[in-house]
């Protein structure tokens, strides 16, 4: 992304993936842009004239993630660094950059292969240890909300399939980074057992984790998107928000770094914690409300199988409707609930042109309503075979099935059961 002398990068790297850093602000170098800053995953360049630089990536595992800029241990090894002729450029947590020109005298500032590695080696697996723990929340979280619900709604939700998606991509993102780390790790060992030089060339994996990344970019942005363009939300309101918020907490993140607190890393971490939470429900509300404000779950009812009051001859009382309407490419899912003067009408229509996700869906909520302690059982019917019907043994609910649709009703006092069954049958399956 360039901002008239300004050009932003995505780079992400671990530790031990340093040499591919250099290598590649060496190459921008000679193309006059210069590394000014890093924020993250983002690179900051500054254009200039094209001039050839070596750089070089140290890390730093004596400074803490929640340190903040210009500690003394830094600015004290930076002191080291400039006498044996390297300038500093930027840092971001335990990452320091400097660079040289090419034809300068200048010494290695690691010249200890062993400690070099070691050092490296204890970062890194810090880094990963950290991207563990956050991704490892976030998938117990969507496995709550997706394959470990009761039932198959999610698989018509457009939303709950584009974040399995970009979990999993992030989750392929994570995988790779482990493995080449336990790769890197044992090769350096032998190296050192036998006193060979250690290789740091990680080079194709750095690229297809910067491809992943942005594909994972790339994905939120389409998704963003397409719900502003699907539900008519105000993407420049979300925006300012998302935007807002993230400037405040990094104002505070960056003044608690450098007024040096006691237990700066709690703080820091709250206000994380904190932005992420409310953003989290200020965008999930905006989402929520414009949905509901507009018409489109009447339009979407309309698209899908349902019944209403009329096929039960009865009206419906006012503002006492009330139905959810989920789509996505794979199936729909409608849950309906109305009251009229003499039914009471509650059911669930889950539909899909997959017989495995109709299928999916019916022993999902099976296994659920068991673990419940209720008990379903088939009931005899003069329906075409492909239609089972499935009674509660108590009687309060039924399940209708066909390779394509489900559903789920409630038994109606004022009709019989073998009333309700048909009336089901000829309004959705037939």
């Amino acid at each position: 992304m360039i901002f008239r002398d300004e050009k932003w990068v995505i780079f992400n790297f671990l530790p031990y993936e340093y040499k591919s850093l250099e290598e590649y602000l060496e190459k921008m170098a000679i193309k006059g842009w210069m590394l000014e800053d890093i924020n993250g995953y983002y690179l900051k360049f500054v254009k200039r004239s094209p001039k050839k630089l070596k750089y070089s990536v140290d890390i730093m595992d004596s400074i803490s993630f929640f340190d903040g800029k210009d500690t003394d241990k830094a600015l004290e090894y930076r002191e080291y660094c400039k006498e044996a002729g390297w300038n500093f450029v930027c840092e971001s947590d335990k990452r320091q950059i400097y660079c040289s020109e090419s034809d300068e005298n200048r010494i290695d500032i690691h010249t200890d292969e062993i400690e070099k590695f070691n050092t490296i080696a204890k970062a890194s697996l810090k880094y990963i240890c950290l991207s563990l723990i956050s991704l490892i929340c976030i998938l117990f979280i969507k496995y709550n909300i997706t394959i470990g619900s009761g039932n198959g709604e999610f698989l018509a939700k457009s939303s709950s399939l584009a974040s399995l998606i970009f979990v999993n991509i992030i989750l392929l993102h994570e995988i790779a980074g482990i493995i080449t780390f336990l790769i890197f790790f044992i090769k350096g060992k032998i190296s050192i057992s036998k006193r060979r030089k250690i290789d740091y060339n990680f080079k194709k994996v750095v690229l297809v984790k910067r491809i992943i990344l942005y594909l994972i970019y790339s994905i939120l942005v389409i998704s963003f998107i397409f719900l502003a363009i699907e539900y008519d939300i105000s993407i420049l309101k979300v925006i300012i928000i998302i935007v807002f918020l993230l400037v405040i907490a990094n104002c505070i993140i960056k003044f608690i770094k450098n007024n040096n607190y006691k237990n700066d890393y709690i703080i820091i971490s709250g206000v994380y914690l904190a932005v992420t939470l409310i953003m989290f429900f200020i965008i999930t509300n905006m989402i929520s409300k414009d949905i509901v404000d507009k018409d489109y779950n009447y339009k979407m009812l309309s698209e899908v199988s349902n019944l209403k009051l009329e096929d039960f001859n009865d009206v419906s009382k006012e503002d006492l409707l009330y139905f959810k309407v989920e789509k996505s490419p794979i199936a729909s899912y409608l849950f309906y609930i109305d009251e009229g003067e003499k039914v009471y009408l509650r059911y669930e229509v889950f539909e899909s042109e997959y017989k495995w996700a109709v299928k999916y869906n019916f022993n999902k909520t099976i296994k659920y309503l068991s673990k419940l302690g209720a008990k379903y059982i088939e009931k005899e019917t003069k329906f075409p075979n492909d239609i089972k019907v499935y009674m509660n043994e108590k009687e309060y609910e039924y399940i209708i099935i066909s390779e394509n649709k489900m559903v789920e009703i409630s038994t109606i006092e004022t009709i019989s059961e073998e009333e309700l069954i048909n009336i089901v049958y000829e309004n959705i399956f037939k």
